[in-house]
């Protein structure tokens, strides 16, 4: 595993201070690979994260729909390819290090088009989902063992605006949704009135890992609402377990790549949350977890539950596939990355995915998407971009990495931007920010 040594301020953070302490910069700033040099003035950029040859880069560029970006010679090694923002003017990238705390760096767009890398810091945890919330982004991530030896989901908040961390908060996930069970969670979306909401992964409480941990609730799904209260002196109190709503329709809304988490459900247009079920199967050659489908519901934000008349059966729709992610588009619409395998769809092994689909959450009507490459030979789609009414798919396949414009009313896309020279590796997600003013 790769690691850095932590700053003081992580110590810190780590042995439970957690005060604000300062975080490196780059007063120099960094060259963002020959784009836009010397004087020209740019408003804004789209950075794109790539990997080339076991590297993290960042590129810009300000047009997604035509031309080449090459990899040689361009480009900001950075800790991560997945780009968050925050505002409009600042860029965030998180590194994924397995069981080790996570890296994190925030970049800001010079006047001169160039990118200069605002802060890196690392934090007390892993991250495993990040969301803006207010003033703060929050990367947060479970698997955590408490000093009481329960387990617990850890909450970073971050500064948006200063990318430091300024506290975290730990809360007890055992006997939450059932009794005897502790919950994982995925996904992390919004609702505004200081809650946000997570869907639950069910897992056994048993005494050792060699016992089955397997839930004893396969149908049924839950999602845990958290009221945030900063007033709250101490830490662990502000972000609070406001309830949890169950629904049995459907099994649980999180999905898997090996042992990371994926998150299935996604805020709409209409400020409903979606709520999906992937279904997979226990392992290779065994059942799907529940004999219901791979269905979703609907969640309603103002009475926290489940809409009772709404569901469809994602699995009938599609002809057989399941869920494995979940993104929120515009007009209520969802672009659905399913298994591509209707016989191969278990959650904790790699199995074949990046067929991907439309669901229109009003209607309920499901279209694949045409024009990409076959499923079978889509190495990485990457999280959709919406920018206004565009929406741009970043995609490699066939040792080839391209962003594609979505037509949302007829599901088929067109060929864009060509990133190239990436060797062995691929196109990560897409932001934009504006200058630093």
């Amino acid at each position: 595993m790769r690691k850095r040594v932590f700053s003081t301020f992580a110590l810190a953070m780590l042995f439970g201070a957690f005060t604000m302490t300062s975080c490196s910069s780059d007063d120099k700033g960094t060259d963002n690979g020959g784009e836009d040099k010397g004087t020209n003035k740019v408003e804004w950029k789209y950075i794109i994260g790539a990997t080339a040859s076991k590297t993290n880069l960042l590129l810009s560029t300000n047009d997604l729909k035509t031309g080449t970006i090459s990899a040689k010679g361009n480009g900001l090694a950075a800790l991560g390819t997945t780009i968050f923002t925050y505002g409009d003017n600042r860029a965030y990238v998180f590194e994924y290090r397995k069981g080790d705390p996570s890296g994190m760096q925030s970049w800001l767009l010079r006047p001169d088009g160039n990118l200069n890398k605002q802060t890196t810091v690392d934090l007390p945890t892993r991250e495993e989902f990040i969301t803006n919330f207010g003033k703060y982004m929050i990367a947060t991530t479970g698997g955590v063992k408490l000093t009481s030896g329960e387990r617990a989901q850890a909450f970073n908040f971050i500064d948006g605006n200063t990318g430091g961390i300024n506290f975290t908060s730990y809360i007890n996930v055992e006997n939450i949704a059932e009794k005897g069970e502790y919950a994982n969670f995925a996904g992390l979306e919004n609702i505004g009135n200081n809650r946000f909401v997570m869907a639950i992964e069910p897992f056994k409480i048993t005494k050792d890992d060699k016992e089955d941990n397997t839930s004893a609730y396969r149908s049924r799904v839950w999602l845990a609402v958290f009221k945030f209260n900063e007033t709250e002196t101490d830490v662990n109190k502000r972000v609070q377990l406001e309830k949890v709503v169950k629904d049995d329709r459907m099994s649980f809304a999180v999905a898997r790549y090996r042992s990371s988490r994926i998150s299935t459900i996604a805020s709409g247009s209409d400020g409903f949350v979606y709520v999906f079920s992937p279904n997979a199967m226990l392992g290779k050659d065994k059942p799907s977890f529940s004999p219901i489908p791979s269905s979703v519901l609907r969640f309603n934000t103002k009475t926290l539950e489940f809409d009772k008349n709404y569901q469809y059966d994602i699995e009938s729709l599609s002809g057989g596939h399941k869920v494995h992610k979940v993104y929120a588009l515009t007009n209520n619409k969802f672009l659905l990355n399913m298994n591509a395998d209707i016989a191969i769809a278990w959650n904790s092994l790699s199995t074949p995915y990046n067929k991907l689909a439309i669901f229109d959450g009003t209607t309920g009507e499901f279209k694949w998407v045409e024009g990409l490459p076959s499923a079978e030979n889509i190495k990485e789609a990457q999280a959709p971009f919406v920018d206004g009414s565009e929406v741009y798919l970043p995609v490699t396949a066939e040792s080839k990495s391209f962003v594609y414009t979505l037509d949302l009313m007829t599901a088929k896309v067109t060929k864009g931007l060509e990133i190239k020279d990436l060797a062995d590796g691929s196109i990560g997600t897409i932001g934009k920010i504006n200058i630093d003013k």
